[in-house]
């Protein structure tokens, strides 16, 4: 008698339990589980599995994957993907017509962050291209590399969001519908934010083409300012010259955002800019000479002898001088629905690299 009266309170305990707690059907399991399995894919080890899980064009929009970037795309998912979880929440199915949805958090990496440090390392990217000899191509690999790099290089922080995740019923199993939604909440919206004309800011924008002009060494700024081109003269001075001027280039240039204005798809960026002051530079230059050519040593130089002494003279003013110039400038940029690009003038180029072109062109009839 007593062990009925337990058995009967047990049941009582359980119905309890059932009522407030909620006990899943055996079709709320199996749904359940249909949308564990496909989400702990992207948990997995394994690039290849977790690249079965989702849409590979949300992460790397490329119509060709070559062998030679195939290392790196693996390394890329499985990179994005370490610190991915997901929670179910609730699980709701309709047996009569095989639909169902289970509500879930998911947690991924913040794409938003990811998205702007990787547009921004493309832009300077593509500034080096420009100070590169010869033609140089930026393959599919390269951009993978590059994605790569971000995400080992920084410890980006997670996103959670609230998804309901759809399903359908296929024989008798739960199959998760691969929505496009799903696919982009899954890659944290990556490919939305790379879409994104106005991703980085204007601001973003002239920093990341100054700061990378404000790393190039000597031989990137040669190529960028095509400075082998300002001189008609033999190979050695002409390297020499550019070699100095450069180097004054790489001490000098400093620049500061001070201001940004938007209007539409128009920008105004405000800031100061410090560079080489090459007209001290070409006074220090005259004044020397002009007293070296009041000693007897340039009587007795002859024409070869003034012209090595010029060219010395002017190679060692650029090379000892510390005097800068600083200049405020407005730049502007447009938006052409891709990204903001900036719209050069001469005071821009003037204020980053001084009016170099000038300065050399009023001596260069003097030392050719």
């Amino acid at each position: 008698m007593e062990r009925k009266k337990i058995t009967v309170l047990l049941g009582f305990l359980l119905s309890g339990i059932c009522i407030l707690g909620g006990c899943d059907s055996k079709e709320e399991r199996s749904a359940k589980k249909a949308v564990e399995q496909e989400l702990e894919k992207l948990q997995s080890s394994d690039s290849q599995t977790i690249q079965d899980c989702i849409d590979t064009q949300n992460l790397l929009p490329s119509s060709e994957y070559t062998d030679e970037a195939a290392e790196e795309i693996a390394d890329i998912f499985s990179l994005f993907y370490k610190n991915f979880s997901f929670e179910i929440k609730k699980v709701r199915v309709d047996k009569d017509n095989d639909k169902g949805y289970v509500q879930t958090n998911l947690t991924t990496i913040d794409a938003h962050s990811l998205a702007k440090d990787y547009s921004a390392a493309l832009l300077q990217k593509q500034i080096e291209m420009d100070a590169s000899p010869g033609e140089v191509e930026f393959s599919l690999s390269d951009s993978c590399l590059l994605l790569k790099d971000k995400l080992e290089s920084k410890d980006y922080d997670t996103e959670t969001v609230e998804f309901s995740i759809p399903l359908e019923k296929e024989a008798d199993s739960w199959k998760v519908i691969h929505t496009e939604e799903l696919d982009s909440i899954l890659t944290g919206n990556f490919a939305d934010y790379m879409s994104d004309s106005r991703l980085l800011s204007p601001s973003e924008i002239v920093a990341a083409h100054f700061d990378t002009i404000g790393n190039f060494d000597s031989e990137q700024l040669k190529i960028y300012l095509s400075l082998d081109e300002l001189m008609q003269t033999d190979d050695a001075f002409n390297n020499s010259l550019a070699t100095a001027i450069t180097q004054q280039i790489e001490k000098s240039f400093h620049y500061q955002i001070t201001e940004e204005e938007q209007e539409e798809n128009n920008a105004e960026v405000h800031a100061t800019i410090t560079s080489p002051d090459f007209e001290t530079i070409l006074d220090s230059y005259k004044n020397q000479l002009t007293k070296w050519l009041k000693t007897s040593d340039s009587l007795s130089a002859g024409a070869q002898g003034r012209r090595d002494k010029e060219r010395e003279l002017l190679i060692s003013c650029i090379e000892n001088n510390e005097d800068t110039v600083s200049k405020d400038i407005v730049i502007r940029l447009f938006n052409d629905g891709v990204n903001w690009k900036i719209q050069m003038d001469p005071d821009i180029a003037e204020a980053v690299f001084g009016d170099i072109p000038s300065a050399i062109e009023s001596i260069a009839e003097n030392i050719q």
